[in-house]
């Protein structure tokens, strides 16, 4: 199209995380929706207070009763507010439109929905599939690493719902035909595609905190007995709060236990974790959770280049690979888990959107009221 020669390119990054208001309301349930332009740096978004904005408060209606009927008049109603939201910019996606930037000058500018930040609850919502299913691809849900999976678009969802029955397709394929993702419609968008990496919820309070952490307990109590894991427990413990003063460590005087447990909480334990574990585990389930670690710490970076991009796919292979070390212990029975499968995912997203950092799920908690 000629009109657009030239112009800039605004991706509209887009971000929702289901939150409860307890003060005044009865614990009512609302959909926060943030909204930022695609064409700032990583750094500016997670350091400027108005990189990102709230734009919506979506309120999410309750009843007593639960009602299949109702459960999907809520999705429906959410996809179709969404559809509100971002609406005024939809002409603006085809026809160009004069915007004056910071830098003081006017530019042409076309806009287009572009990442869209949630944790893995709010992506079952916004793609209409079944809970515990992938977002983005059609792998079995038993098997969710196995080969031979394909992308999902709307093109595919679209043509499976006018060719099979609802229960087939609920069966079979784990989709909601009742469900029509707010993207429908607009140009150049498809919510398989635009779902971005999660590296809050995924990689540091999904794979290491939920999973790992607790799969090494869990292989404590198995392997040594109750008594005897818990004096290692309290022993790795007793390392982690023996850690000394140094910038960018932090110091866990009580070791690992914690009511709540944060993120930040998280982040912090990545960095002492394998001082405290080793010598209590097999070598093949420390060098699994260090090629974790080294994958995570490169998605976390601000500026992700090609040679990184491959160290980080050779890392995602190598965890996968020792990850077999807890099927063989009796940990696991099977790792088809949908944070750990997210990682698959991640190669092309960090091709198509850059550094996951930028479009982390921490920025739009970090605006929770």
């Amino acid at each position: 199209d000629r009109k657009t020669h030239g112009v800039m390119l605004v991706p509209v990054v887009a971000g929702s995380d289901k939150t409860t208001v307890s003060i005044a309301t009865c614990h009512q349930e609302y959909h926060p929706v943030y909204v930022s332009p695609g064409i700032l740096s990583n750094t500016a978004r997670r350091g400027h207070g108005n990189a990102v904005m709230p734009t919506a408060f979506l309120l999410i209606p309750k009843t007593s009763m639960k009602w299949p009927e109702f459960k999907k008049f809520c999705c429906q109603l959410y996809h179709k507010c969404l559809k509100v939201v971002f609406g005024p910019l939809k002409p603006y996606m085809e026809i160009p439109k004069v915007v004056k930037c910071p830098d003081g000058h006017f530019h042409c500018a076309i806009f287009s929905l572009g990442p869209y930040i949630a944790d893995y609850p709010e992506q079952v919502w916004l793609v209409g599939v079944v809970q515990d299913w992938c977002p983005k691809c059609d792998a079995l849900r038993t098997d969710l690493d196995g080969k031979g999976s394909h992308r999902r678009s709307h093109e595919k969802t679209d043509f499976l719902i006018k060719n099979f029955d609802p229960g087939i397709l609920w069966d079979d394929f784990r989709i909601r035909h009742d469900i029509v993702p707010f993207t429908h419609g607009f140009p150049r968008a498809d919510i398989h595609e635009l779902i971005s990496p999660d590296l809050l919820h995924q990689l540091i309070k999904g794979i290491f905190k939920d999973h790992l952490v607790n799969w090494v307990g869990q292989y404590l109590y198995q392997t040594h007995g109750e008594t005897v894991a818990l004096e290692i427990i309290e022993d790795i413990d007793h390392r982690i709060s023996a850690v000394p003063l140094y910038p960018g460590l932090r110091r866990f005087p009580d070791g690992r236990n914690y009511n709540q447990w944060t993120g930040d909480d998280s982040k912090a334990l990545m960095k002492v974790f394998l001082a405290a574990i080793s010598g209590y585990l097999p070598s093949s389930m420390v060098q699994c959770i260090s090629a974790f670690m080294n994958a995570c710490y490169i998605a976390c970076r601000n500026v992700i280049n090609g040679l990184a991009l491959e160290h980080f796919h050779q890392c995602i292979e190598e965890f996968h690979h020792l990850q077999n070390t807890f099927i063989q212990a009796g940990v696991r029975v099977s790792i088809s888990l949908p944070r750990q499968h997210a990682l698959f995912h991640y190669y092309n997203s960090i091709q198509l959107f850059g550094s996951p950092n930028g479009l982390c799920s921490s920025i739009t908690e970090s605006k929770h009221i």
